[in-house]
This record gives C-alpha cells, structure tokens and sequence, in this order.
C-alpha cells in the first residue's frame, strides 16, 4: 500500500495514467473531417436559404468534459483507493503484525465500531504480510496467536467473530502471547475502553513488544445492569456507567419470556455519578410475567439482566372471608403481615384468584368449600399452584378432599383447666423438611391443634411437628402442585406461631415448596437451560455449559463453562447475570508510546467500487446523450426548427444542461404502487390512487370478492380479538411488500375473512393467527375451511406460543380448536425439504422466535398418490405475523428476538413459504442432484465423492 494523506493506493501505478489527460480530452474534443464539398448546378436553386440545422465546428464542452470525468474516475477507481485516516506510512513496514481484541461483555454495544476498526488496519503495510491475532476473552480452544494468517484471511475471521458474555482475561491473553513466541513488528489493539482485568498493565506490556496503535471503544452511556430489587409492586433497576463525565440519560424495559414490554423506566445519571437507578411501577399481575430487564438500544450481556424466581416477588391469593370488625383478632391479619415483606397480595373470591392464576392461594378457617370452587381450585393445584390452608373451628369440624391428610373430626386442646396436657413446644424440623435450617423458637407455645389420622406415610408428609411428634404442618402432592396444612390457626387464638419470625419464613418456604422450589439447596445440582450470547440474546444452552453445584452458584463467575444465562435446580431457576456487582471504569494510563486513533481514525473505505460506478454512470449518460443528438430516441431526439445559425448550439447546449440537471433530480413519485428501502432495511410504501373503477354486479359477487378475484392477495382469519386481527393484517401487508420487492408475485392488500361468509377459494394463501383462549370453530366454518384445502388452498395456523425457548412446538391444544377439520397426520418438516429451497436456501424457518418447529402435512409412503405431494397445511408457533408486521411507512412494528439477522431469515421463510404455495415442488429435484450426477457420472471411476445437495462436481455429468 502507498499512503497518500488520509489514503492508501493498492495500485498507485495506474495514476501514472492521469499524464495522458490531454491527449485524451484533444481525442475526446475532435470531430468528423469535413465532407468533401462538391458543386452541383440545381444547387444554385437553394442560394441563400438559411439551413435548419447545422454541425457544430468542434464537441460541445458539457460533452468532453462528461467524457472526460469519467476517464477520471475509472483511473483512480483502478488505482485501489482507500480512505484510512488512521493509516500511516511508518507504520506500513514490514514483518508481522499482531492484532488483539477485547471481545468479552463489555465490547458488545460497540462491537462493529472494534471489528471495522481492525479491519481497517489491514489495509495499511504490504499486502501479503502475515497477520496474527490474540483476543481477551479466554475459552476453552483459543485461537494459538502464532497462527500465521493472510490479511484476506484476518478479514474473514474478523468478519465472523462475536463478543462473548464473559468478562476478559488479560492476564491470560498475555500468557498465551508469551507462549507463542511471536515477535510481531507492530501491534494494533482494539480494546474495549474499560480498566478490567489488569487493562493499563497489558497496554504496557504491548508497547513494550512492538509499535503500539490503540482504539478504544469505551460503552456510551450505561455499560451494564449491576442488580436490582423487588418490592410487591414495583422494581429498582441499578445501572453503572465508566464514563462520568456530563449527565446521561437511558431506557430499560421490562420484557416477558417472549420478548414482549411490559414497561419501560428511564434512568439518570447526573454530572459526575457513576450510579443511576430505573423505577418500574407495575401492578403485580404484570409483574409476576416479567423475565428479564434490558438497556434499550444497547446490546450486550452486560445490559440485560435475568430475573428468576429467586429474586421474583411471589403473588399469594387471600380468600376474602368477609369484614372483619376487629382486624387484629382476623387470622388474615396475620397472615398479610407475614407476606408483605416479599409477596404480591390480593384479595378476592376462589373463582377470581383462580383466574389469576397466583404463586400460591391461602385459605384459612375454610370448612366446607362450594363444589364448583372445589373444583377451580382441585385443577388450579393439579396444574401446579401452591394451596395453603390454616386449620380452625370450622375446618376442624368438617373436612373436605383438599387436604394433603385425612382429619379426625373436632380439634385437639391442649393445656387448660380441663386438659391432661402442657401446650407443646416446636421440634427441630425434620431434615427433609422445607423448613431445615430454620431456628426453633423455644417460646412459641401450641395450644390446639387438629389432628392427623394414623396413615402409613405419615412421616414423609410431615414438614413440622410439636415436641411430642404430632405434626403441625402436613403436606402433599396433587398432580404438579401441592396442599399444605398448618395444624394452627394463623392468628394467635390456637398457638403463638403467628407472633414469632419464624412464622414469615415458614410461609416464605411454603410457597417455594408448593411451586416445587427449595429453599436451601446445598447439595442440589443447577442444570442450565437457557443462555445469554455476547450481544444479549437468549438461547437454548450448549453442550459445553456445565450444571453448578448449589453451594458454589453464589461464588460462580460467568464463563466458558458456566455462561449467563438461566439455571434449573432445586430452587427453581436461578439467573447468573454478568453485571452482579459490576464497577466498570475507563482506562485512562495509556502508554506514553502508544498511539491513540479516534473514531475517525480507525474507519476505512475503500473508493474503488464506487469510483468504478461512477465511471460507468457518466458513460452511460454520455451514450444517452449521444443516441438522443442523433434523434435514435423516438419522441425525444427531435431537432428544433427554429432558424439560425446558432439554433443547433443553443439547442444542444441547453439540452445539455437539462439532461445533466434531470441526472440529479430526484424522480417523481411513480404512479403505481411501490415501495422503496429504507436506510434502516425497511420499506416504506408509496401508494397512489388507482383510477380503474370496478362495477358491481348486482345480485352476483361483492366487491370485496371482485378484488379477491381481479388481484391475487392473502387472506387472514377475523378473531374476536381487534388487536390480533391488525397485527395479522400488518404482518401479511409486510410480506406482501418483501413479494413485490424481491419477486414476480405481486399481492395486493390482505383482506380478513369471515370463514362462514367470505368466499376462501380466491385466496391461494389463509393465516389463522390463534387468539389466546380461542373456543372452537363452527361446524360451517370448518366444513368451509375442509372444502378450502381440498380445493387445493394453503393454510397457515400460527399459535404465537414460542416464547419459551425450551418448550418444544406443541399442536396439541388445536384439537379442540379445530375439531372436525379433515387433515392428514402431521410431521415436522423434514431435513432438505423443498420448502427450505423454493427461492432462499434456508434451514430455519424463525419468526418472532426461532428454533421453532414447523408442522406440515405428513408424506405417505413411496409410490402411494398423494395429490401432487405439496403440504397445504401448517402449524407453529413462532409467531411469523408480528416478524413480518410494518406499519403504513413500511416500518417493522415488533421486536424480533434474534435482531435483524432473525428478521430477514423470517422474512426469507416468507418468500419460501408463498413461492411452495403458489409453485409446489418443482424445486423438489434438486434434493437428487447428487444421485442423478452419480448415475451420468463415468461408472469406472469408481465411487463418486459424497455431494451435498445443488453441487455440481469439477468435472461435471460425462
């Protein structure tokens, strides 16, 4: 590279043919030689009139110098320019050059700018130089520094490298550079700003090995979510920053396990604070679904903070048993108090809570419960809630099945006049007890209970008992949840229980238990589920991932082995967030010797592409030119009749102009329908009116049946629901816009359908997006949808339930949906399918949410007829409506979990999906190239090489 300035010449040879610019603008400027002039005597007829048009002496100038700039710039263009302030000559020598990265948690947010930066350095020194490269963040198989690679080579593997979710190492980063015995001849080091880790110490011990060029791309702004705290309606989010200077203001939303907002707060850091805290008011129904807070707008793991039911505010239901005059003799009182430090309350009747759906209902003193609540609260538990129920006066003299064990009729006194007996102590709980570990209060004193009746497994369903063995609080299992039954009424009328500390943490274990969470779990084992990728993303865990003892998840510092992310174990899920107890801080001591490049610096651009096109444009514009002087434009290359000698120069030079004027205007709206990209890689429709009138037939078709039939477009299924019914028209108007854009399949706007009224044989394509608690279909609308796919139409049923990443694609609850409608048997789709290459080659098909699967119509054996072996019915659940959804400037309406990549490969399915519909399987024989090649192949050669799918080999069929 030869450095010029701020630019580096790949070729600087092909300048040299800038010396030749005048001979090429007199060649550019020359015109024909003149026609031989020859007298004829019927020429003397046509003395003095005045010619109409005339030939310009020489080439008009707007002409020579379009011609000439294009010369221009497809020089420079072949000279190889490259914009790259940052790049100097002395720094261009010689020997090997080392290039290290921070690429832990806190590179995230401004990933792209370290990665450009880095690549930008290579376009400085000689070409075929060896490049070397050593990043931070430790892992298991870390790249050798001593690896020698081409600069072609770096680029790629920069290309395809991602922050990981872990802090940095460069303690050992500098280890392996020893190791690898590299002496590089200059070092470029694109560091993440922060003081970590030993940060100043491996700057100086860079500088002190080579030529030292530094980026550093602190966080702006917040740099990462450092802990939180729950109250019963509200969340504090604490952010930190590195940067202290000037006030900062950022935005952390609340998002569920699906990537839905629940809220967002705002957080300021005034001049000089390093803290700031987000103030979430959230009433506790919304609360209970919140599963992570992140940093809006800035990517990373260290901005994303997992919430887990460690941590989560419980929601307990109090069964309102009326007014109570004297609230400090209700058992309620109690029990609320008891609460209040850490759960959500509220109050109702067993139909109300039921419907809400709490951690755990408390029932106390209830005897006799109604039969239909009985049975809301017998399938509420078996689905996995937490009943608690206090014993009294009534529940002692009447019993129900709702109880973990079988009741002797009245209660037991305990002391008195009349009793034989002293009131009971606690014994020490049981070790297989929830409640192990707790303190025994010695003063608490049992003066009634009710008692159990002898049952073999007795023991196993005790948690408590008095001193003299006879249990204070049973339980059991009930399908996935459980019953729970204090001995004692909650207030102070049979015990003292309810005056002691200890009373809170029993209620606080209780629920835990009954939700099938521990509490104290030190032996237990905390497998992960889901993880955290560097920028921020969950996913499923990889094999690599290693289970955490309970004793040791405290202490656990994100890694390799152990990623950020969710934990399932004994306790429930336990999140490891990567900002617990972060300080991050600017690095400011930067070797004297080091060269610092600011964000201007460390950009490059190469020019020769667009140099080129320019060249090609102006030369387009010159034949443009050409063919419209010679009048070979019809309508447009007509001559001026107007007399004079200078009419044809004042014409051409004014047509000149205005062709160069119209060059750089921008183009009128067009009259159709179109759409054009946005910056941000969406569209945004441009629509006109259309002025062809369609009359409607009186007494034969609608309107809307007239659209339907004159222009192909998608239908979606009406729900009662308003809101799923726009965000289904969005998302299939976004798919029509993506159709338009990249194929031949122009659909119009999407109409929704009535499935009892609408005709659905015009539509080639119907959504049916599934509302939450959707009843089953009429017998008319699915007998109508049964003559739809028989007919040969496609539907597509989307549940939008794959919020969780761990649950597989689960059809089943159609049934009922969909009972009656004649469908094949199902099956994922299998591997090589043509629907994942009908126009992309795609081996995914995500939306809102991706590792989802996708349900289609199950293949019958070889040789069995089928039809023409096209699926025309689809099921999932990653929500392709809200991936797909735009609003009316062509903006994308949802967040998508895997960002613009996920986007775009959603998008792709789209284009997939509709060309399968509308083209079946012609596509499908591309799955037997290889077999075909194999048998056309020569049959001496033995076997052929294994191919995968579309390849051809080098020598092609014989």
């Amino acid at each position: 590279m030869t450095a010029i300035g701020p630019f580096l010449l790949g070729a600087p040879l092909a300048l040299f043919a800038l010396l030749a610019l005048p001979l090429i603008w007199w060649v550019l400027r020359a015109t024909p030689p003149a026609p031989k002039e020859a007298e004829l005597p019927s020429l003397r007829l046509l003395e003095g009139a005045e010619p109409v048009e005339e030939t310009p002496a020489r080439t008009p100038w707007w002409v020579w110098l379009i011609r000439t700039l294009a010369v221009i710039a497809a020089i420079l263009g072949l000279s190889q320019p490259v914009w790259a302030p940052g790049a100097r000559t002395t720094e261009a020598g010689g020997g090997p050059l080392l290039i290290v990265m921070d690429n832990g948690w806190a590179s995230a947010p401004r990933w792209s700018e370290l990665t450009n930066a880095a690549s930008a350095t290579l376009d400085a020194g000689d070409r075929d130089g060896a490049v070397h490269l050593l990043l931070t963040a430790p892992r298991q198989l870390n790249a050798d520094p001593a690896e020698r690679l081409s600069r072609a080579d770096m680029a790629r593997r920069l290309s395809s490298l991602d922050p990981q979710p872990w802090a940095t190492d460069r303690v050992d980063a500098l280890a392996r550079l020893d190791a690898s015995k590299l002496a590089p001849a200059r070092i470029f080091y694109a560091s993440d700003g922060l003081e970590t880790e030993g940060g100043a110490a491996f700057a100086a011990a860079l500088a002190a090995r080579a030529p030292l060029t530094v980026f550093a791309a602190p966080p702006e702004g917040p740099a990462v979510i450092t802990g939180l705290s729950a109250q019963t309606d509200a969340v504090t989010v604490r952010l930190a920053r590195a940067d202290t200077g000037g006030t900062a203001r950022a935005f952390v939303s609340a998002l569920t396990q699906d990537g839905s907002a629940l809220g967002s707060a705002e957080a300021v850091f005034e001049a000089g604070a390093r803290e700031a805290e987000a103030q979430f008011a959230i009433p506790a129904a919304a609360l209970a679904r919140i599963a992570r807070f992140n940093v809006t707008g800035r990517p990373g793991a260290g901005t994303v903070w997992l919430w887990d039911s460690a941590e989560r505010t419980r929601r307990v239901g109090l069964v309102d048993a009326g007014a109570e005059a004297q609230p400090l003799l209700s058992d309620m009182h109690y029990i609320r108090k008891a609460l209040e430090p850490f759960a959500s309350i509220s109050t109702g009747d067993i139909e109300t809570l039921v419907a809400a759906a709490p951690d755990a209902i408390i029932l106390s003193d209830v005897g006799q419960i109604p039969a239909a609540d009985t049975e809301r609260l017998t399938e509420w538990v078996e689905n996995g809630g937490a009943l608690i129920r206090f014993a009294g006066p009534r529940l002692a003299a009447q019993g129900d099945e709702l109880l973990p064990v079988m009741l002797r009729r009245s209660s037991r006194a305990i002391g008195g006049a009349l009793a034989w007996e002293e009131p009971q102590g606690l014994a020490p709980f049981p070790e297989n007890s929830p409640f192990a570990g707790l303190p025994v209060p010695p003063d608490v004193r049992v003066r009634q209970q009710v008692l159990a009746r002898p049952e073999p497994d007795l023991a196993r369903k005790t948690w408590a008992r008095l001193t003299d063995g006879s249990p204070l609080v049973s339980a059991d299992s009930r399908g996935d949840g459980t019953l729970v039954l204090f001995h004692i009424t909650a207030g102070p009328d049979w015990g003292d229980l309810a005056y002691s500390g200890v009373f809170e943490q029993m209620l606080r274990r209780a629920i835990a238990a009954g939700r099938g969470e521990a509490v104290e779990d030190g032996d237990g084992t905390y497998m992960p589920q889901l993880s955290l990728d560097g920028f921020g993303r969950l996913e499923r865990a990889s094999q690599n991932a290693a289970p955490i003892k309970a004793a040791e998840f405290a202490d656990i510092a994100p890694s390799e082995t152990h990623p950020p992310g969710l934990y399932q174990g004994p306790s429930g899920s336990r999140a490891l967030n990567i900002g617990a107890g972060a300080e991050p801080r600017l690095m400011t001591q930067w070797p004297a010797s080091a060269r610092l490049l600011g964000d201007a610096e460390a950009r490059s651009l190469r020019l020769a592409g667009p140099m080129l096109a320019l060249a090609a444009g102006l030369l387009a514009l010159d034949l443009f030119i050409a063919l419209f002087v010679a009048g070979r434009l019809r309508g447009l290359g007509r001559r001026s009749k107007a007399p004079g000698k200078t009419a044809a120069k004042t014409t051409g030079g004014a047509l000149g102009a205005l062709i160069l004027a119209f060059a750089f205007m921008p183009g009128e709206p067009a009259q159709a329908q179109g759409y054009e990209l946005r910056p941000d890689g969406s569209y945004r429709a441009i629509p006109s009116p259309s002025t062809r009138v369609v009359p409607l037939p009186e007494g034969k078709a609608s309107q809307k049946q007239i659209d339907a039939a004159l222009v192909m477009r998608f239908g979606y299924i009406e729900t009662a629901d308003r809101a799923l019914n726009e965000r289904a028209r969005a998302g299939l108007q976004g798919l029509s816009n993506i159709l338009n854009m990249r194929t031949s399949v122009e659909p119009a706007e999407p109409h929704s359908l009535n499935l009892e009224t609408d005709a659905l044989e015009l539509y080639p394509l119907i959504f049916f997006v599934v509302p939450e608690n959707a009843g089953p279909l009429s017998e008319t609308a699915i007998g109508r949808l049964n003559a739809y796919l028989r007919a040969g139409g496609a539907l597509v049923i989307d549940t939008r339930a794959g919020g969780d990443a761990a649950a597989q694609t689960d059809v089943s609850k159609l049934e009922t949906l969909l009972s009656g409608l004649d469908a094949p048997q199902l099956q994922p789709v299998p591997e090589n399918h043509v629907l994942s290459r009908s126009f992309y080659l795609i081996d995914d098909f995500p939306g809102r949410f991706a590792g989802r699967r996708l349900w289609i119509e199950q293949t019958g054996e070889p040789g069995t007829a089928r039809g023409d072996g096209v699926s025309r019915l689809f099921i999932g659940d990653a929500d392709w409506i809200s991936a797909w959804a735009v609003d009316a400037d062509g903006r994308d309406l949802y967040s998508v979990d895997g960002g613009p990549q996920q986007r775009e490969t959603a998008r792709r399915f789209g284009v997939n999906l509709v060309m399968y519909v509308l083209t079946g399987s012609y596509k499908d024989d591309q799955v037997h190239i290889p077999a075909l090649l194999e048998r056309l192949g020569d049959p001496d050669a033995g076997e052929p090489e294994p191919l995968m799918p579309g390849r051809i080999p080098d020598g092609g069929p014989q």
